[in-house]
């Protein structure tokens, strides 16, 4: 088989490399492919502009993963980032010939923001500008191709990401923040290679999918918890990241598609990304 895999970044390159060791051929396009495995087939684009996705067709993908980002945090940024995107490769004529898309959004798009639970049906937002702009990237790419939609929660698991960095030096949210929903980068790209491997023996795979490990702790008890690792005694700080909606995913499909989580809850996650910051220190 045969992957094309857009916006090639960390969870797309993780996904290469484990199609790449069952004999998949991958291909991983992205502005700076010098970057990029030199076992995989090495491309440059743009997903912004149109004119550098033609060439992409030569690849003759049997399927194409996506991994679109904003461009910056703005109303402007993710229209351009998804939904331009998501128009650029849906214009593509070879992509009629793909088996089958798979986009990489975000539990953004839903509306729920009281503490609610959300999954695979749960009701899109339609008045922020950003999560509007990935509904309508979702929607072009179903339009254009047979497609999977993977909703991620907030992705974890680098050792020297930001809530890692604040904690270390001190920050922290304040007491009654609220739920938050993760993912472990390891455990997404391993949804992705799953859902790639059974379209491909004619399994069923769905058209959409919550990737969230369902335990909704808030960002608080997180922090403190790393905080006692650590030995680190944590201020207040209300600049310390950005406001997250309230809202708790899950999805009711990891059963039916025969996927386990390898981190099921955050405790084990980030007891990995704990000792992945030991080992670099």
């Amino acid at each position: 088989m045969r992957l094309l895999i857009l916006g090639c970044g960390d969870i797309g390159t993780r996904v290469g490399r484990a199609l790449t060791d069952v004999g998949w051929t991958v291909a991983g396009a992205r502005r700076a492919p010098e970057k990029l495995p030199e076992l995989f087939t090495r491309l440059e684009i743009d997903m912004t502009q149109a004119e550098t996705y033609s060439a992409l067709g030569e690849c003759q993908p049997d399927y194409v993963l996506v991994t679109p980002t904003p461009q910056s945090f703005d109303a402007i940024g993710y229209r351009s980032g998804f939904f331009q995107a998501a128009q650029h490769l849906g214009a593509q004529r070879w992509l009629k010939r793909c088996r089958r898309v798979v986009w990489v959004s975000s539990t953004r798009v839903y509306r729920e923001a009281a503490g609610g639970w959300v999954d695979e049906h749960s009701a899109l937002h339609t008045q922020e500008a950003q999560a509007v702009s990935m509904v309508s990237a979702e929607a072009c790419v179903r339009r254009s191709a047979t497609a999977s939609i993977i909703r991620p929660a907030g992705v974890y698991g680098n050792p020297e990401g930001m809530l890692v960095r604040n904690v270390l030096s001190g920050r922290g949210s304040a007491p009654g923040s609220p739920f938050g929903n993760r993912i472990h980068r390891d455990d997404l790209s391993k949804l992705i290679v799953h859902c790639l491997l059974r379209d491909s023996e004619g399994d069923w795979v769905p058209p959409t999918i919550v990737a969230s490990d369902g335990d909704a702790t808030p960002t608080y008890d997180i922090e403190r918890w790393l905080a006692k690792q650590w030995g680190v005694s944590l201020v207040e700080d209300a600049s310390s990241g950005r406001i997250r909606a309230n809202r708790r995913c899950r999805s009711r499909l990891f059963k039916k598609l025969g996927f386990e989580l390898t981190y099921p809850t955050w405790r084990e996650g980030y007891a990995q990304v704990v000792s992945a910051h030991q080992s670099l220190n």
